[in-house]
């Protein structure tokens, strides 16, 4: 999430899009087919991965899980990052990639795993959905940026369709409790994925994403071991996967999502423009659906049908106000 890398950008344009496009000529139209069908296929590993993460959380704790999902995406991108190494790093950028790894990783998906036990996949990737309104609004209050009114719509009706998913009576049989934990989880881990977008602006400026992400995991990680040596519970957060069945499950969902979901994020955002690769990218409420009615047995409404189409068209708006390229 996730992070999910959390499709990290260069930096912050004047019309702040996620990823500033190069300066080249328009591609050719199979060249954006390209971008879209790795952001559509991004989308649905990050659904399939939720729902994999989702059978590791009542025998996981989320420490345990964001830790060693870390560790597994850390070493395919090592292996692929080894012939070339890493590029030389100044202090600014790294300590930009460091807080960025640390908030919107270490913490930010920690929460996220702590959502997704509490709330399930369907809501937690919806709740995923207000990551961009939230992005977008804390730039307005700490960089002063100017949003368009589409913008705004954009963000209303994204806020709309999670709201009428999550604020719909409990289902029988539901704990109340648990579902206001998800909800004040799921608070947290947007927001902190929000600040590890807008911190990693300065750290990838001048360095490409695969290598920035590999930075952001690193610290990531170190900030997680750091995080378990002081509340000495760091073997009791990883030994639950020494259960082969669970080790299969999590090198399963960490390879779909947080290695190839990610790299297929980077993929699209490197081959369309920009809005469109971010739009598609946040289709993954819309896949969990069926998914979670597949694997999990789990019953769809119509009414979080209709609440994840327009909190993904909302999302979809949002971008477009600010240009697709």
């Amino acid at each position: 999430m996730i992070a999910k890398s959390l499709r990290s950008a260069p930096e912050w344009p004047a019309r702040w899009a996620w990823q500033k496009r190069q300066d080249t000529p328009i591609e050719p139209l199979q060249s954006h087919l390209l971008g879209a069908a790795a952001a559509l296929a991004s989308a649905f590993l990050w659904a399939f991965s939720a729902i994999l993460f989702r059978r590791l959380g009542d025998a996981v704790p989320a420490m345990g899980i964001n830790l060693a999902k870390g560790l597994v995406a850390l070493l395919f991108m090592a292996f692929l990052l080894w012939p070339g190494g890493l590029p030389q790093v100044d202090g600014a950028s790294l300590t930009a990639l460091a807080l960025s790894g640390l908030v919107g990783i270490c913490f930010g998906d920690t929460l996220y795993f702590l959502t997704l036990v509490r709330l399930g996949p369907r809501r937690t990737l919806l709740v995923g959905t207000l990551i961009p309104v939230v992005t977008g609004l804390a730039a307005v209050l700490l960089l002063g940026e100017q949003v368009p009114w589409l913008a705004w719509l954009g963000m209303a009706l994204t806020l709309g369709g999670v709201g009428w998913v999550l604020w719909q009576r409990t289902a029988a049989g539901e704990a109340t409790q648990r579902r206001r934990s998800g909800l004040f989880f799921g608070g947290l881990f947007v927001v902190a994925n929000a600040l590890g977008i807008i911190a990693s602006k300065v750290g990838v400026a001048d360095m490409p994403a695969l290598e920035a992400t590999f930075i952001r995991q690193a610290w990531a990680i170190a900030g997680l071991t750091f995080w378990g040596l002081m509340v000495r519970d760091l073997l009791g957060w990883v030994s639950p996967l020494r259960d082969p069945g669970r080790m299969k499950i999590l090198l399963l969902a960490s390879l779909a999502g947080a290695f190839l979901g990610t790299w297929l994020s980077i993929v699209a955002l490197k081959y369309t423009f920009t809005a469109v690769a971010a739009t598609l990218n946040s289709t993954s409420p819309l896949f969990v659906l069926p998914l979670a009615a597949l694997m999990l047995g789990e019953r769809i409404r119509a009414r979080e049908v209709a609440g994840a189409a327009a909190a993904v068209g909302g999302v979809g708006l949002y971008f477009a106000s600010l240009g697709w390229g």
